[in-house]
């Protein structure tokens, strides 16, 4: 570029043109997605009903609907493909590792969040034209469903039409970056930036690629690469796709099956009937939290316990126990519970550090006791049974529930100023308050029951459990149309972010299973000839300090693909591992130096971080001690799945 064609281009980046394009480009794009988000919320609507009118048609009449599998499969490509640009725009932006560009400021940041920008940008705009192209290859097949007998091109271009409203999204949060850095006068740290995403993106489609490195050595490069841009802060599911399209560039030596994995990958993750029972359990979680019953459940534990000295920290972590079987979400069941315990115990002058912990501790219950979505993405991931992943949970959750209300007995008898006496309550009031939660015990008895006796599946489980919570806030007459949006919206956030990681962990799949990464790994540490327990201890180790970063379900999803191989290598037992991973991830969420628990209830609360952080410490301890007695008897994860399965 000669000097004065760089003068003008620098003169047009100072002027800040960016920022009228991005309010322009803003302003259609944000309606668009809002529409689009509420077709998802319809769909997500719809879903349960022929799920659970089927379950009755098959016992009741020995019939099932015509169609009923492909008729989900729709449902769900449309509820997760349409909901992505929505979450991107309005629902807090996909999820990501913010440890990095989020401590970033100025021209820094305006370089680092262009190349997050850019480069997702460009994945996401490759992903929609792949899509494109391979609906165009069913519209040339006449490719029609077996069942429905829908044109399955009209999908492809739907899924296509969404991906492309979301890279327009990202093109937005480009333009406003821009427009920032021109502002700021330092917009050349976003070209150098923006020039070095390029080149990582379109160099080895153009070519240039390195050569002669082998599998394995071309997997840990990969991994590398990977790693360093979520670092960076690119979002987890973009980062993944990124890796996994190039890596498989450079494995394959050509572009057009690289191509094809980015449209067909995205498509087969969106349209899984296997999946609908994520958005179906949280969904149930959703419609539970909106219409109260986490109030029920506290009320009724304070009942029981409240008379005793600290009563209503172990109310708290009762509540979270019972609300767990019904949300599966730790920091929904922390934040849900806290608002409502932690003012009573600020009324009744507890110790801060005591009430702030027991709930941030309380919260990790949310994904031990089942139903749990952290089981459901490793039985995912792992291709493992969920029910006997449900099951397994179920000793392990109830000894950790136990474990912090014991903690909080002794604790409360040591020192009585932590946590007063409570007042008396007769046993006829504790009677009654059983009667506030019977529909929510009745509602995990039919879910757990049904999946363990055969009744209906997992998914079929998740339909039923979304209709019975819907009823039982019918039941309560909680049901309002703004309850009942605010469900579906933020179950349709939740899910499009979590899915967009498993549409990155299916490309990025196609890659490791290239390299076989997870394999080579799995025999270099089985051939050391090191103790399988100090390997197992490193894996737990390595748990807790990603569990300080990120939630439970993106840990499985990002790190489960490449260690699960080398545990089962190592004969360990698949579903003890799965709990024994949830609840290690878990306990992450409580550890210093972020611990998203204790940043949630320290927002909600007011009470500083440094007080929650030195409550939490023996909870945590607590948590330590099950995953020992976990690993000296490991029956008490495996011996219910043996029994009932």
């Amino acid at each position: 570029m000669s000097s004065g064609s760089f003068a003008s281009a620098a003169a047009t980046l100072e002027q800040g043109s960016f920022a009228p394009a991005a309010a322009t480009l803003e302003k259609g794009v944000g309606q668009a997605s809002r529409f689009f988000n509420y077709i998802g919320c319809a769909a997500l609507c719809i879903m349960p009903i022929p799920v659970v009118v089927d379950v009755f048609l098959r016992y009741a009449f020995s019939y099932s609907i015509p169609g009923g599998i492909e008729l989900q499969e729709f449902l769900m490509l449309i509820l997760v493909f349409f909901g992505l640009a929505y979450v991107e725009m309005e629902g807090g932006g996909h999820i990501q590792i913010d440890l990095v560009v989020g401590k970033l400021k100025g021209r820094a940041r305006n370089g680092a969040e262009t190349f997050v920008y850019l480069i997702s940008f460009l994945i996401v705009l490759l992903v929609s034209s792949q899509l494109v192209s391979q609906g165009i290859k069913r519209l040339q097949g006449n490719e029609i469903s077996k069942s429905l007998e829908l044109p399955i091109w009209a999908f492809w271009f739907l899924a296509a039409m969404a991906s492309f409203l979301l890279a327009l999204v990202l093109l937005v949060h480009l333009l406003k970056v821009l427009g920032r850095a021109s502002r700021q006068g330092g917009w050349g740290w976003s070209v150098l930036t923006g020039v070095a995403a390029c080149i990582l993106v379109l160099g080895p489609m153009a070519g240039f690629r390195p050569s002669g490195l082998s599998s394995a050595t071309c997997g840990i490069l990969g991994m590398a690469f990977l790693f360093a841009i979520l670092f960076l802060g690119v979002p987890i599911g973009f980062g993944m796709a990124i890796t996994g399209f190039l890596g498989m560039i450079v494995l394959n030596k050509s572009l057009p099956p690289s191509l094809a994995m980015l449209g067909i990958g995205p498509y087969d993750t969106g349209a899984s009937y296997m999946l609908t029972v994520v958005p179906l359990f949280i969904l149930m979680g959703e419609l539970a939290f909106h219409s109260g019953i986490s109030n029920d459940l506290f009320e009724a534990a304070n009942k029981w316990f409240g008379r005793v000295r600290g009563g209503i920290a172990m109310s708290a972590v009762a509540g979270c126990a019972g609300f767990a079987a019904v949300c599966g979400d730790s920091l929904a069941t922390a934040v849900t519970l806290g608002s409502i315990a932690i003012p009573e115990m600020k009324k009744k002058n507890y110790d801060m550090s005591l009430a702030t912990g027991s709930l941030a501790a309380g919260g990790t219950l949310g994904i031990m006791i089942p139903p749990s979505v952290g089981f459901i993405f490793y039985a995912i991931v792992t291709e493992e049974s969920i029910g006997k992943l449900f099951i397994a949970g179920i000793i392990p959750g109830i000894a950790l529930a136990l474990l912090f209300i014991a903690y909080i007995a002794i604790i409360a008898r040591l020192r009585p100023q932590l946590a007063p006496q409570g007042d008396p309550v007769s046993f006829r009031e504790k009677l009654i308050s059983i009667k506030g939660i019977l529909g929510m015990l009745i509602l995990f008895v039919v879910i757990l029951g049904g999946i363990l006796s055969g009744l209906f599946s997992a998914i079929e489980g998740g339909a039923v459990g979304a209709v019975g919570a819907f009823l039982y806030a019918l039941g309560k007459r909680r049901v309002s149309r703004d309850m009942l949006l605010a469900s579906l919206k933020s179950t349709l956030n939740i899910t499009c972010k979590l899915l967009l990681i498993l549409m990155g962990v299916g490309i990025l799949g196609y890659f490791l299973a290239g390299t076989r990464l997870p394999f080579f790994l799995a025999d270099s540490i089985s051939g050391l000839g090191v103790n399988r327990y100090v390997v197992f201890a490193c894996v737990i180790g390595f748990f807790l300090i990603l569990g300080c970063l990120l939630n439970v379900i993106p840990m499985i999803l990002l790190v489960l693909p490449t260690i699960f191989p080398m545990i089962t290598a190592l004969g360990f037992d698949p579903i003890w591992f799965g709990v024994v991973t949830v609840l290690t991830m878990e306990a992450g969420q409580i550890t210093p130096p972020i611990g998203v628990n204790v940043f949630a209830i320290s927002t909600s609360s007011g009470v500083p971080m440094f007080t929650v952080f030195r409550g939490i410490f023996p909870f945590f301890m607590c948590m330590i001690l099950l995953v020992i007695l976990m690993t000296l008897f490991p029956q008490m994860a495996t011996w219910l799945p043996t029994v009932f399965f």
